[in-house]
């Protein structure tokens, strides 16, 4: 959604007098769903710029603090559930926002749920995420996603990138049942070497949150961080999957001088598309669509990834 007809979108709602609890604006943190808030709460607060809002009594922001990038629970009740309990200083609206909020780890998400489910009258909550996927899902559920145009095109990093590509473009794949199982169990080792990555990854965030904060974080908690940052590596590694998929049809379409989104395997892309037509390189990408559908019913991956392996047209 493009940033002006976001912004007249909420303010239609506020106008209705039906807002959303929050709004999950999806987007660059420092470009677009920054401007988005600043533009909406400036209105609501009759703040003349930026630099007004960021010293407004009725203006709450949140942002991810110190080395570990967190936002602790002990933030999130001194700058925002506290603040925008108080009665508003101009009598009037009072603005929430959380710049970041895809920081929140599982104590500052679940201190934050209650006031977002039942905020305070006259209360506009924003929350600014350009990972939406490392969500909590129960906070997601309570907000209106907007997605706006300089969200950051997500995709793996190397070198799982080029692993999951190179299986892919394997001329290999175009064999029969052998060579399909053997794709899906090149992919599936992506994913594994994702979850080793994730568990690192989390390790050392709960060991800044614990050092930083002072706060001892829990198995179920440093679980819940695992699921939710694996949620986020495994849809970016679909989106790889797709790309791959999309620009082999748009290299069906429009020839060998079509743009793509992975151009270092062009050559690879050109001789999978002169294999297959457009309409079998399409289907490709709805079974792309159809497996992250799978993982995210919490299906077996491996079963999920055979199945999509067997069903791919690649020769």
């Amino acid at each position: 959604m493009e940033l002006d007809a976001a912004e007249q979108l909420i303010e239609k709602a506020i106008a209705a007098g039906r807002p959303a609890h929050g709004y999950l604006v999806v987007g660059n943190v420092r470009g677009q769903a920054l401007a988005l808030a600043e533009r909406v709460a400036a209105k609501l607060l009759g703040a003349r710029n930026a630099e007004q809002l960021k010293v407004h009594p009725d203006c709450h922001w949140l942002h991810p603090e110190k080395k570990s990038r967190i936002i602790s629970v002990a933030a999130m009740h001194e700058k925002m559930v506290d603040a925008v309990a108080t009665t508003a200083y101009a009598g009037g609206w009072k603005v929430g926002v959380i710049a970041g909020a895809d920081c929140l780890n599982p104590q500052s998400a679940n201190a934050f749920l209650k006031t977002l489910e039942e905020p305070p009258k006259k209360t506009l909550f924003f929350l600014l995420a350009d990972s939406p996927d490392q969500l909590l899902p129960t906070i997601v559920s309570r907000c209106q996603r907007i997605d706006l145009p300089d969200a950051r095109r997500r995709g793996l990093a190397e070198p799982y990138r080029s692993c999951v590509l190179r299986a892919l473009a394997d001329p290999a794949n175009a064999g029969g049942a052998l060579e399909r199982a053997a794709l899906a169990g090149r992919l599936a080792a992506v994913l594994e070497a994702l979850k080793d990555e994730v568990e690192k990854l989390v390790k050392a965030d709960v060991e800044a949150i614990e050092t930083d904060a002072g706060a001892e974080v829990s198995k179920d908690e440093t679980e819940a961080l695992v699921s939710s940052r694996y949620r986020a590596f495994r849809a970016d590694f679909c989106l790889t999957l797709e790309n791959w998929f999309r620009d082999v049809a748009a290299t069906c379409a429009a020839g060998p001088d079509a743009p793509l989104l992975h151009p270092d395997f062009a050559e690879q892309v050109r001789a999978r598309a002169a294999k297959i037509g457009c309409a079998l390189a399409f289907r490709n990408v709805e079974f792309v669509a159809e497996l992250a559908r799978s993982f995210n019913r919490n299906l077996p991956e491996a079963a999920a990834l055979g199945f999509f392996a067997d069903r791919l047209a690649i020769k």
